[in-house]
C-alpha cells in the first residue's frame, strides 16, 4: 500500500458556472493536465478513484433539509442562483452529490488501507457552507454548495466512532461554513489561515471566534496581512499549528486545499509559493504520521490562477514523497507585513495559551 489516491471525474467539469465565473470546469481541465504531465496519473505514484454519490443521510448530517431541497429544486428548474456568487446549472445538483461522495470514498479507501493518503480533484468546492448555506455574516455562500470536508469529518465521527478529527484549511479565504458547522464541538479541531478578513470575503475568521461551550478552544483563526509569503507561513505553521495539532493529536486529518493564497491569484492578495504549500502538507503528513496512522485527505477548494497547477503538483510530490519537477522561487514578506504578523502571532498566543501549550 504505497500509494496516492486521487479521485477525480470528468462529471465534475458538468457544473456550469457561466463564461466568466472564477470557480468554472476550466481550473480542473488544466489541474488535470498539469497532474497528467507530471507523471501523477495511474502509475506507480497514484491511482485515479471515480468518485460515489453522497447520500442524502450523508449530506444531512452538516445542511438542513430546507437547504438540500433548494440546491435540487433550483437544479431540477434548469438552474438559476442559490445567490449572486453561486450560479448552478441543471447538473449541480447531482455533481454537488458526486463532490461530497468522492471526498467520503477517498477517505474510505484510506481506512480500508488501498491508499495511503488521498486528494479529491472535486468541485464545486465546499468550505463556505455552512448549515443553511450562507454561514455566519457573509453575504453569499462564495461559490460553494456542499461542505465536502465538513462532510467527511462528520461521517468520520458518525460512522468510524473518531473524537479527534483536524481540519486544517488553508484556503485564502477563511471556511466560515466549517468553522459554522463544528463551533461548539470539541471532535474536531478547525485551524484557518487566512486573508485579514477585514480585506476580503466572507468578512469573518477573527482571533476571537474560538468557539463554543465543547468547541471553545477548538476553533483557531489566523488572519494574515495581505502580502503574507512563505516565510509568514511557515512561522505560523510552526508556532501556532503544531503546537496545537500535536497536543490534539487527530485521528484523522482533513484539509482544506484552497490554492489562491498563491502569489498573483486574481481575486486574493497573498503571495505564496509552491514552496510555502508543500511545507503545510509535509507538516500535515508529519502530524498525521505520527498520531493518524498517516491518515490524511485533502480536498480541493480555491485557486483561481496559476497556482493552481503549480501547487498542486508540488502538494502532490510532497503527498507521493517524490521530488517536485516544479520549483518556485521562495517568497519573502516586506518588514511592514512582517511586523503586522508578529503582532497578530501574539494576539493569537495570548487568546489560546489557556486551551494549548503556546
Amino acid at each position: 500500500m504505497c500509494k496516492t489516491g486521487i479521485v477525480y471525474s470528468d462529471r465534475y467539469l458538468k457544473h456550469k458556472t457561466g463564461l466568466f465565473h472564477p470557480e468554472s470546469p476550466k481550473r480542473l481541465l488544466e489541474a488535470m493536465n498539469a497532474l497528467r504531465k507530471n507523471g501523477f496519473i495511474n502509475n506507480e505514484r497514484c491511482m485515479l478513484i471515480p468518485p460515489r454519490k453522497a447520500s442524502l443521510d450523508e449530506i444531512k448530517l452538516v445542511h438542513s433539509e430546507e437547504y438540500i431541497d433548494l440546491v435540487k429544486e433550483i437544479s431540477e428548474r434548469g438552474g438559476g442562483y442559490l445567490d449572486p456568487d453561486t450560479p448552478l446549472s441543471k447538473e449541480s445538483f447531482e455533481v454537488a452529490l458526486l463532490a461530497a461522495g468522492g471526498i467520503l470514498k477517498i477517505c474510505e479507501k484510506v481506512l480500508s488501507r488501498e491508499v495511503r493518503n488521498g486528494f479529491g480533484l472535486v468541485r464545486p468546492p465546499g468550505h463556505h457552507a455552512g448549515f443553511k448555506g450562507r454561514a455566519l455574516s457573509a453575504p453569499t455562500a462564495g461559490f460553494c454548495v456542499f461542505n465536502n470536508v465538513a462532510i467527511a469529518a462528520a461521517n468520520l465521527i458518525r460512522k468510524q466512532n473518531f473524537r479527534k478529527i483536524l481540519i486544517l484549511d488553508v484556503d485564502c479565504h477563511h471556511g466560515n461554513g466549517t468553522q459554522e458547522i463544528f463551533y461548539s464541538s470539541s471532535d474536531v479541531l478547525f485551524i484557518s489561515l487566512h486573508q485579514d478578513p477585514l480585506t476580503i470575503y466572507p468578512g469573518t475568521g477573527f482571533i476571537e471566534e474560538k468557539g463554543v461551550g465543547e468547541g471553545e478552544g477548538f476553533n483557531i483563526n489566523i488572519p494574515l496581512p495581505p502580502g503574507s509569503s512563505d516565510d509568514i507561513y511557515i512561522e505560523f505553521l510552526d508556532e501556532v499549528v503544531m503546537p496545537v495539532v500535536k497536543e490534539f493529536k487527530p485521528e484523522f486529518v482533513l484539509i482544506s486545499a484552497g490554492f489562491d493564497a498563491y502569489k498573483g491569484d486574481p481575486i486574493t492578495s497573498m503571495n505564496l509559493s509552491s514552496y510555502g504549500y508543500s511545507y503545510a502538507f509535509l507538516k500535515a503528513l508529519e502530524i498525521a504520521s505520527i498520531s493518524s496512522a498517516g491518515r490524511l485527505v485533502a480536498s480541493l477548494e480555491g485557486g483561481y490562477g496559476e497556482g493552481l497547477s503549480r501547487a498542486l503538483v508540488t502538494v502532490m510530490s510532497v503527498l507521493t514523497g517524490v521530488s517536485s519537477p516544479l520549483k518556485d522561487k521562495r517568497t519573502k514578506s516586506d518588514p511592514y507585513v512582517i511586523g503586522k504578523a508578529r503582532k497578530v502571532l501574539e494576539e493569537i498566543k495570548k487568546a489560546f495559551r489557556d486551551y494549548w501549550p503556546l
